[in-house]
């Protein structure tokens, strides 16, 4: 629970600085710094964590259908533009201190939005990569202000549309 605590108050403290020290996040968990490093032991593994924490929070692939987590992403990222901010900074972090790591989370993320793809009768690695380095373009753009995702959920039901149309169909068994 206290470990719970910590990576609260840490997603809180890094969506405001990213740049955040141990004993930031200390301090808005109300705990010593050494309490921090007993649950994490390094500040890399406090970044690792909460980047998986955040993943289980704002992340959309363990939606039903391609469209309510495309609808899900877009809502997300544009809740509030340091959420893609975040992300983008703790891959970029973890790409350079741990790239396997962050290798295995895109695999993972990938075949989650090839299972949601599947069940639209599109089977393709590569459309699930599309679409999602679409969505993070949709993020990066977010996150500096030059779009408004809400005005792209429309946008979400024709991509799935088009990815129907267009995608390689699965084979039939």
């Amino acid at each position: 629970m206290m470990k719970e605590n910590i990576l609260k108050a840490a997603l809180e403290v890094y969506l405001d600085n990213p740049n955040a020290t141990v004993h930031d996040v200390a301090e808005k968990a109300g705990v010593s710094k050494s309490t921090v490093f007993y649950h994490f032991k390094s500040k890399k593994n406090l970044e690792k964590e909460l980047l998986m924490y955040a993943l289980r929070v704002y992340a959309p692939w363990n939606c039903e259908t391609l469209e309510e987590a495309i609808k899900t992403k877009l809502e997300i990222i544009g809740k509030d533009r340091k959420i893609p901010r975040l992300f983008f900074y703790l891959l970029d972090t973890m790409n350079r201190n741990d790239p396997k790591f962050v290798e295995e989370l895109v695999e993972r993320a990938i075949e989650k939005v090839s299972r949601l793809l599947r069940k639209e009768g599109v089977c393709s690695s590569r459309i699930a990569m599309l679409l999602m380095a679409m969505l993070d373009g949709i993020a990066m753009y977010t996150a500096y202000g030059y779009l408004k995702p809400e005005e792209y959920v429309d946008t979400a039901k024709l991509m799935v549309e088009l990815i129907k149309m267009y995608g390689e169909k699965c084979l039939e068994d």
